[in-house]
């Protein structure tokens, strides 16, 4: 898969970031989520815009992962972080 949807933080979800991982709070469902180091390393990726290839290339970085990997890993938290609205499209004309 190589679809390049861009995705951002909604305003409503706040992260802290620790140690090598990541607490999400969404303030208007006020649940919160905790991210390992992998998943926090891709949110710190979407915090600073970068877009889905580019994840995957920065995961690769991080971690000693093959690129079908990080790529398989970046295309499942992106989509569980967009069903619980932890992230959204970058098209979807907010923000």
């Amino acid at each position: 898969m190589t679809d390049e949807q861009e995705y951002r933080v909604p305003d409503d979800v706040l992260a802290a970031h620790l140690e090598g991982e990541a607490v999400l709070l969404h303030m208007d469902t006020k649940d919160y989520y905790r991210l390992n180091a992998t998943a926090a390393a891709v949110f710190k990726g979407l915090e600073r815009g970068l877009g889905r290839d580019a994840l995957v290339d920065d995961l690769c970085a991080q971690f000693e992962v093959e690129r079908a990997d990080a790529a398989a890993a970046v295309d499942g938290l992106l989509a569980e972080l967009a069903e619980r609205r932890l992230v959204s499209p970058a098209d979807d004309g907010q923000g």
